[in-house]
Formats: structure tokens, sequence, C-alpha cells
């Protein structure tokens, strides 16, 4: 999987605008797609739950009773994942993608998603099937050492781009990275600063701008970051959302705590996380 943009897909409204957002970046690197689908290990099987309720005489018998309803419900979660990566492969070869490839994975998702180190770009949906926005995604965002596009439930051709700079070195890191990326190639670029340095802002303004990049910048002051960034993509049509994953002071907090969650909650708009 090196170098490839991964979309993980597991049947949720999401699934379709992952494989589209997935095809789309892929096309724009020009590089291998492959979809992942992960059967999420049970951490309370039936066998564990009922056992310890069980009488001697009829332990054996229920234990491998239990062990058999296991197995099934494994081989149908394959059998459903198969599917899956089936139908959505069939969709991107009807929307002209070539060589499409699939994988199917068992065990604890984020520690699965965190070991997809070699990979170009991971693209998920906001809510899974079985998890909502929250802790479970933050946890990828935590552990993956890769850029993540985190996507709503409609694919848009990406059109304007906004990037959320707070004049940090990380930060101008991840200008600077995007600059080269064929992801900005011919999409204007919104630089959007919450509360801070007007000469820093400008500063920032022409790294875009040295790489021919048409730049617009703009600060602003609010108590919320959150609510600023996603007033003013709203308002400015902006159609991807970049944001560092590390930051510092108040944006550090924005990017790692609670605030990560109700960002993607709000905003109908997919997130580029750098990291």
């Amino acid at each position: 999987m090196k170098n490839t943009v991964t979309g993980c897909v597991d049947g949720s409204p999401s699934t379709r605008s992952v494989c589209e957002y997935a095809a789309w970046a892929a096309c724009t690197f020009s590089v291998p797609l492959t979809l992942l689908h992960v059967i999420e290990k049970d951490n309370n099987p039936a066998i564990s739950a009922l056992s310890g309720t069980l009488g001697i005489d009829s332990q054996q018998l229920l234990t491998e009773e239990l062990v058999e309803i296991e197995g099934k419900r494994n081989r149908l979660l394959m059998a459903q994942g198969k599917s899956i990566l089936e139908g959505c492969t069939r969709l991107l070869q009807q929307q002209g993608s070539q060589d499409v490839m699939s994988l199917q994975k068992h065990g604890d998702p984020d520690e699965i998603l965190a070991e997809l180190s070699d990979i170009r770009l991971m693209v998920l949906g906001r809510k899974g099937s079985e998890h909502q926005v929250g802790s479970h995604l933050e946890n990828v965002i935590h552990l993956q050492k890769k850029p993540l596009l985190v996507v709503p439930d409609k694919f848009s051709t990406p059109s304007r781009v906004m990037f959320a700079y707070d004049s940090s070195e990380e930060s101008r890191k991840n200008l600077e990275r995007l600059t080269v990326s064929p992801l900005l190639k011919d999409l204007p670029c919104h630089i959007v600063m919450i509360n801070g340095d007007e000469g820093e802002l400008r500063i920032a303004q022409q790294i875009p701008r040295n790489s021919g990049i048409e730049t617009s910048c703009v600060q602003l002051t609010d108590q919320s970051v959150g609510d600023a960034l996603i007033r003013y993509g709203e308002e400015n049509d902006i159609d991807l959302i970049v944001l560092g994953a590390y930051g510092h002071s108040r944006l550090k907090q924005f990017f790692l705590g609670s605030h990560t969650a109700e960002m993607l909650e709000k905003t109908q708009q997919p997130l580029l996380i750098l990291r």
C-alpha cells in the first residue's frame, strides 16, 4: 500500500463520498487507490459474556454452541465487508477509475489505521456505521502520521481551499507543503488567521503566491476559533478546509481537544488534516 490513497469504507452513509473523494485524490496525486474495510473486533463476545454464568454440566455444550455462533458472525461480517468492497470498486470503475485495489482486515480500527504509515493520504467519513463523531475519529487523528481527509456524506470536487494559519513553525511548514501539492494546483487559497498577528499573516501570504497560487488572506477576531473558521468558509463558498493537527496555545487545544469533534460536526465541508 506504499504511496497510495486509502479510502476507509464501512457501508455507512458516507461510504460513497469516501470512495469519490479518494478517487479524486488518487487521480490528482497520480497514485494507486486502495479501499480498506475493517472487521471490528468484538470487545464483548457472547462467550465471555455468558460462560461465567453457566453451570458445570452445561458449560461445555453451551460454550461449543457459542463458539459456533461467534464463527458464523465473523463469516457473515467478512462476507458483508467483501460485498461493500465489491460494490465500491464497481462504482469507481463505472466512474472511470481503474486498478482499484481492495483490502480487508480484522481487529481494532484505531490500531489498524495507525499501522498504515506508508500511505499518501487516508480518506474517512465523519460518521461510521458503528461510531459517531468523537473519540474514535479523534483517536485516528492522534495515531495516524500521514494526512487525513475527513469527508461529508456528499462529494463535491474542491474548487476553493481555506488554510487555517496560526503563525507557528508547524503551520508555516504545512503551508509550504501545500504549495507543492497537486491538491492545491489551480485552486484559489484563502489563508485565515484567528486572533493572530497581521504581520505574520502577510509573511504567510507570500508562500503560496511565490508558487503562483492565487491567494487571499484575512485576520479574524473571535472567541471561538472553530466558529470563526466555519463562518468564513460558509460565507466564501470554501469546499476544502486545511487544518494542522498540531499548533500553539489555543489552536493546539482546538485541534487536539473536544473542539475537534465540534468542528467536524458543525461544518459540512471536507477537512484535510495535516501531520
